[in-house]
């Protein structure tokens, strides 16, 4: 199935159970295009990683990005859409960021 079918199928469903899920639409929309117009299963691990890195140093945004897609993913791969997810399976870690204790 086409990506950008499985987004609007997986923001019909979140808008469904009363989700507002706006930025998070603007966030997979960003997503397709970065993406490309290709199946969900074309999607690779290497596209998928440039695309939560983006262009500045790992921030917050990373994860904000990561939650999203794994939504999008779970939602996918329950209805048989993808096979597997291409999300990483390990965390980046943040150099710099300080603990406040």
């Amino acid at each position: 199935m086409m990506l950008t079918n499985v987004v609007d199928a997986y923001l019909a469903k979140q808008r469904s159970l009363g989700a507002r899920f706006e930025s998070a639409e603007v966030l997979l929309r960003r997503f397709c295009r970065a993406m490309g117009n290709r199946d969900i299963g074309e999607v690779t691990p290497e596209a998928v990683a440039e695309f939560l890195q983006g262009k500045g140093s790992l921030s917050a945004t990373w994860m904000l990005r990561y939650r999203v897609l794994s939504g999008l993913y779970r939602f996918a791969i329950s209805r048989g859409y993808a096979a597997s997810s291409p999300l990483p399976t390990t965390f980046p870690k943040a150099e710099g960021v300080r603990k406040n204790v």
